[in-house]
C-alpha cells in the first residue's frame, strides 16, 4: 500500500472515498524527502486526475514547472498531439488509471507513446515514448484516495521495447504469459537503468573535466603571480585578457602556460 505526504495544505483529503480526513497527509515527513530526492519521475493525482504534487525529476522530464502542473487536470495539461489522434494515447492512459482505481492494484504500460507539448514552441509537440507505472495510494480502509504515477522516458529504447513486446504477443500461451510479462518488465527496467547510468557517468565526466580545468587554471595563476609579482585576482585578469585576445578558452590558455613552463624547465 502506497502512502505519500502531499504538499502542505493540499486538497488530497477532499477526494477520499469513505476514509478519515487525514488519510493521506498523516504520512511521515520522511516520505516527502524521498519523493523530492529520488531520480525517478513521479506525479501524484487525485481520483479525478487533478495533479496534487510532482517531484523535481518529473518537472525536469516534462519541462513544465510545478506551478503550471499542480492543481490542474493531467489530461488538460498533457493534451494529445493531433498526429496521434488515431492512437488515442490519452484514452489508453486513462484506462490504465481506471484499472488502478477499480482494482486497487498497480498497472504498468510497458511502452506508451504520448507526445508532450514542446515548451519552446507553442502548439508543437515532442515525440516521446514512456514506460509508466500507475499505483494506488490507499487509506486505512483500503479505498483509493490518490494515484501515484512513475514515468521513465524510454524514447531511445523504443525499437528494443517494440521487439520485446512482439515477443510477448507472438505466442499467446496462457501458461507462459506471466513469465513473458515478468521478462519484458525486467528488460524494460534494465534499459531504463542503463540510460540513467549513462547519464550519471556523463555528469561525472563533466565534473572531472571541470575539476581538472580548475586545477590547471589555479596552477597557471600561480605561475603568473610569480612571474609578474601580482595578486591572484590580477593573475586571473591576465588569463582572461589572454583568452579574450586570442579567442581561446581559458582552460586552454592555462594549459599552454603550464606547457611552456614545463618545456623550458626540461630544456634547461
Amino acid at each position: 500500500m502506497l502512502r505519500l505526504l502531499a504538499r502542505e495544505g493540499s486538497d488530497v483529503e477532499q477526494y477520499e472515498s469513505g476514509g478519515a480526513p487525514d488519510a493521506v497527509d498523516r504520512i511521515k515527513v520522511h516520505a516527502r524527502g524521498i519523493f523530492e530526492a529520488t531520480t525517478s519521475a513521479y506525479s501524484l493525482m487525485d481520483p479525478e486526475y487533478v495533479i496534487l504534487d510532482v517531484n523535481p525529476a518529473f518537472v525536469d522530464l516534462v519541462g513544465i514547472s510545478a506551478t503550471d502542473l499542480v492543481g490542474r487536470q493531467a489530461f488538460e495539461v498533457f493534451t494529445e498531439n493531433p498526429s496521434q489522434a488515431g492512437q488515442e494515447p490519452a484514452r489508453v492512459m486513462r484506462e490504465s488509471l481506471e484499472r488502478v482505481k477499480k482494482t486497487g492494484q498497480r498497472d504498468s504500460l510497458l511502452l506508451h507513446r504520448f507526445d508532450i507539448p514542446d515548451p519552446a514552441r507553442s502548439g508543437a509537440f515532442l515525440e516521446r515514448y514512456w514506460s509508466p507505472v500507475n499505483s494506488p495510494v490507499l487509506n486505512d480502509e483500503g479505498h483509493v484516495v490518490a494515484l501515484l504515477q512513475e514515468v521513465h522516458d524510454v524514447t531511445e529504447h523504443r525499437e528494443d521495447l517494440v521487439r520485446l513486446l512482439a515477443y510477448l504477443s507472438a505466442d499467446p500461451d496462457a501458461s507462459d504469459a506471466d513469465r513473458k510479462q515478468r521478462f519484458t518488465e525486467y528488460s524494460a527496467a534494465t534499459m531504463v537503468t542503463s540510460g540513467l547510468y549513462r547519464s550519471a557517468r556523463k555528469e561525472v565526466e563533466q565534473l572531472q573535466e571541470a575539476m581538472s580545468s580548475r586545477a590547471g587554471i589555479e596552477q597557471a595563476k600561480g605561475i603568473l603571480m610569480a612571474q609578474h609579482h601580482c595578486t591572484s585576482a590580477e593573475a586571473f585578469l591576465r588569463l582572461q585578457k589572454m583568452s579574450n585576445d586570442t579567442h581561446v578558452r581559458l582552460k586552454d590558455v592555462a594549459t599552454a602556460i603550464l606547457y611552456q613552463v614545463t618545456a623550458s624547465r626540461h630544456g634547461g
